[in-house]
């Protein structure tokens, strides 16, 4: 048996509490018995019963360095199956998060969110982002040595997100720009804005009541109200949507007044304000032409349906048509024109109109000089 190092005895002893279960601060829950600690750590720590008993008695002293410098809380009580065995257990209030590693889910969560927000923090946050994901992977790859956690490794190195395939990127946003947003969020202060619309050719100034920050399409959006727009009751005021990429200049501005109250992000989000250019609620009716990218285009929107009453039918034809209640977006009118092949605008008429003359204007183009 392996000589009982400082240093091998303080990695079982991580081991062990990485694996006690945490006992709720009310009701009632299950600890672990020594036979099976000893069962989940398997050959990593050939240590003899008495070994594994000591480390639990050492980790639950209360005048002992875990408790007392660590604040870690280790507790046994006899098992409701069998009084003579102690079943042992961290509780609620102890700091157990020092001391634990992390699942593969845990570790999935944090990578995934570098991967999402990693372009649109500032810096400083980047760092702190990538330096938590760092650490995360360490505590898996170094603390652990049973098979379970490397599965758990395993399993992650087998998960990836990738980019969106579009041809356009988001756009750069300023760090700086990206900071003073924040602030004024974490703050609740107004803004001062020099802002180029993508219809507009000439800077404006805007004087805004932040809103919320979203990343929608790929792009970093600030929702915010105008200062003239407080005037009126939070449900008629306009929520608008400001790319942090066309932003010229960011300046913060004076408190928010204790009297003013904007619309909340989720307010803002429930009335469409991301749902650019609506030309508001429509009954969408299409058919779907015969060929292999009609089925394909069918077969997409039936696993991923534009609303909630969306119903994929055959007509007296046999031909697949489709039915649904949905915001008359730009998003909506270029996918129909982008599938205009693969799907014909039965109505509303208006829609089916846009769409012809998009299409015609888009062939005397091409076919032009």
């Amino acid at each position: 048996m392996p000589r009982d190092s400082t240093e091998r005895q303080l990695a079982r002893r991580l081991a062990i509490i990485d694996l006690l279960p945490l006992l709720p601060e009310h009701g009632t829950g299950q600890g672990a018995t020594v036979d099976q600690l000893i069962t989940r750590l398997g050959d990593a720590f050939a240590v003899d019963r008495r070994t594994f008993e000591r480390d639990l008695r050492d980790l639950a002293d209360p005048q002992g360095p875990w408790r007392r410098q660590f604040g870690l809380e280790v507790e046994s009580r006899p098992s409701a199956d069998d009084g003579r065995v102690n079943e042992w257990f961290t509780t609620a209030h102890s700091k157990i998060p020092l001391f634990k590693s992390v699942t593969a889910v845990d570790a999935l969560v944090a990578s995934f969110a570098r991967q999402e927000l990693g372009p649109f923090l500032p810096r400083d946050a980047r760092r702190a982002l990538d330096e938590q994901v760092a650490t995360i992977e360490r505590k898996q790859r170094h603390l652990h040595q049973t098979d379970a956690h490397r599965q758990a490794i395993a399993y992650q190195d087998k998960i990836r997100r990738l980019p969106d395939g579009r041809p356009m990127g988001p756009g750069k946003v300023a760090p700086a720009h990206l900071q003073t947003v924040n602030d004024a969020l974490m703050k609740n202060l107004m803004l001062r804005l020099v802002y180029r619309a993508a219809r507009s050719e000439v800077n404006r100034t805007h004087r805004v009541y932040p809103v919320g920050l979203v990343i929608h399409d790929r792009t970093l959006r600030l929702l915010a109200v105008d200062e003239a727009e407080v005037t009126k009751d939070p449900a008629a005021m306009t929520v608008k949507s400001f790319h942090l990429h066309r932003m010229r200049e960011v300046a913060l501005d004076d408190p928010v007044a204790r009297n003013i109250r904007v619309p909340t992000l989720d307010e803002a989000l429930a009335r469409g304000t991301l749902e650019m250019w609506s030309k508001g609620r429509i009954t969408l009716h299409l058919r779907f032409a015969g060929g292999e990218n009609a089925d394909v285009f069918a077969r997409t929107l039936e696993e991923m349906p534009l609303s909630d009453d969306q119903t994929i039918f055959l007509n007296t034809a046999g031909q697949r048509e489709l039915m649904a209640t949905v915001a008359n977006t730009s998003t909506l009118r270029r996918m129909l024109q982008s599938m205009a092949r693969e799907a014909k605008v039965l109505a509303p008429d208006d829609l089916k109109q846009e769409i012809c003359a998009f299409l015609a204007e888009a062939l005397a183009l091409q076919q032009g000089d």
